[in-house]
């Protein structure tokens, strides 16, 4: 008698295996405020070891941390940005925080892999009139910092694209 393998007991319903191609899901993840500090002299990798240290110490994290020609940029929860600024204060450092930011988070299998697809979602990212920020990608996703204010809209053009294709 054969039995079903132990995974699928108690399930009640079938295994996906496969994701679909293309987008599957679109989230937004609001609440953070976007740091950038700039022009920072002659000596910039010390200057920055720097600002990481006072950042360090206030024990706030970042996230989408990304090097600059001429400093650094990154993101705080929107609750955290005083913090940063009182931090980066006695440093003498040129920096701006943008408060409401959003993250969008598009997620698509492989997307690297899928010809012209992170092509096609920057695009429409663009063309939705929705100002970015800053936008990187993983190998199942796509992320965008926009306004907050402009996320909603960006999640719907990349929905409605998708449920066109």
């Amino acid at each position: 008698m054969n039995k079903p393998p132990k995974a699928a007991i108690g399930w009640g319903g079938e295994t996906e295996f496969e994701k679909r191609r293309g987008v599957s899901s679109v989230e937004v993840r609001e609440g953070y405020a976007q740091v950038h500090v700039s022009e920072l002299g002659q000596d910039i990798v010390n200057e920055r070891l720097a600002v990481l240290e006072a950042i360090t110490q206030t024990g706030v994290s970042l996230d989408f941390l990304k090097l600059t020609p001429s400093g650094l940029s990154f993101l705080v929860r929107q609750e955290e940005a005083e913090s940063i600024e009182e931090c980066l204060q006695p440093l003498n450092v040129k920096h701006t925080v943008r408060p409401d930011r959003a993250i969008v988070l598009v997620s698509a299998v492989n997307i690297r892999d899928e010809e012209g697809l992170l092509a096609d979602l920057v695009h429409r990212a663009i063309s939705s009139a929705a100002r970015v920020d800053h936008i990187s990608d993983m190998h199942d996703r796509l992320l965008m910092v926009v306004r907050a204010s402009d996320a909603p809209q960006l999640k719907e053009c990349i929905l409605e694209a998708q449920d066109a294709s």
